[in-house]
């Protein structure tokens, strides 16, 4: 008999890897991953051919649902479309530690850790573009009049219809920092979904921009998909536990998956305390102490090669001594 698990793993070219068949049997069961396997079909369908009674066959998909592992479709339910659907949706709720306690999570560590990730870098090679782009943090821009509105997190918010937020999944699997977890930002049809299925809490949007304002201010970098619009989500990632940011600085390709801000990060030698909070806050080793001629005390220099205009550092400098400036002209991802 095949095997169901390693089926529905195949879905995600990962039909070979235990690790991986072991996130799926944390997630379901072995009823469930025989109607998971049938998606894309509704509810009519799944019942029609099993002969199992519908009202079962319900259950099973609003089980489903709600744990993440499928989603509505037109045509009744589908499977997450890639495997980071997959990892964000069963990840990032809660609730799910009522029922798993940190199996699911340490399972998908488990398996990020030691496929996924060096799959991830190898795929960043070969993209065409990178599929995510850098929103610097707006406490970090000398001037704000110069944001675009598709660069500016607060008139992104603004333009949203609906807003959710989650918790981090990639912070909540690692737990290797002690940055924020409920900071995740869904927007327009993403927040639909959160609130729909009850992985994440409606916010106004002051609220949202609250949050992001708190990422920020614990050294997260705002990020989004590399499309021009608001899109369905914000990212605020960290350099030691994000599923993309990991893996690509990790080896070396980071440049491949994320577009940097029109911004760049300048210090004020004067006024630098020579602190080093900033070498250690940058998440992209952009920042190193120098000796300044004239000056005592070793300074914080940023490296244009290295910054990505996050602003992560100026809105950790307790001197302000770092602001952000626009180097490039706008174009549209």
């Amino acid at each position: 008999m095949s095997d169901p698990y390693a089926e529905f793993a195949g879905k995600y070219a990962y039909q070979g890897s235990e690790r991986f068949k072991k996130v799926l049997r944390v997630l379901m069961n072995d009823d469930e991953v025989a109607v998971a396997n049938m998606l894309p079909a509704n509810a009519e369908e799944i019942a029609g051919n099993t002969g199992k009674p519908i009202d079962s066959i319900n259950a099973v998909l609003a089980g489903l649902f709600k744990k993440g592992v499928i989603f509505e479709s037109s045509k009744g339910y589908r499977p997450a479309r890639e495997i980071f659907q997959l990892h964000d949706a069963t990840g990032s709720d809660v609730r799910s530690d009522e029922l798993w306690g940190r199996d699911l999570l340490d399972a998908w560590w488990d398996f990020s850790e030691n496929e996924l990730f060096k799959d991830l870098a190898k795929w960043a090679g070969d993209f065409v573009s990178p599929v995510s782009r850098v929103i610097p943090a707006r406490a970090s821009i000398t001037d704000p009049a110069k944001l675009m509105p598709d660069e500016d997190i607060e008139d992104i918010i603004d333009r949203t219809t609906r807003v959710a937020v989650v918790s981090c999944p990639c912070r909540r699997m690692a737990q290797k920092c002690d940055r924020p977890v409920e900071v995740c930002i869904q927007m327009n049809r993403g927040a639909e979904y959160a609130i729909k299925r009850g992985s994440g809490r409606e916010v106004s949007k002051d609220e949202a921009k609250q949050i992001l304002r708190t990422a920020s201010e614990g050294g997260l970098v705002h990020s989004m998909s590399n499309i021009p619009g608001a899109g369905h989500y914000i990212c605020n990632c960290c350099s030691d536990c994000c599923i993309f940011m990991y893996p690509w600085l990790t080896y070396g390709v980071v440049e491949k998956g994320i577009t940097r801000s029109r911004f760049e990060a300048k210090v004020d030698v004067e006024s630098c305390s020579g602190c080093q909070d900033c070498v250690e806050q940058c998440p992209f080793g952009a920042i190193k102490m120098i000796k300044v001629a004239g000056q005592k005390k070793m300074k914080a220099s940023v490296d244009p090669a290295k910054c990505f205009g996050c602003g992560v550092c100026a809105v950790q400098c307790i001197t302000d001594s770092i602001k952000l400036y626009e180097v490039r002209e706008y174009s549209q991802a």
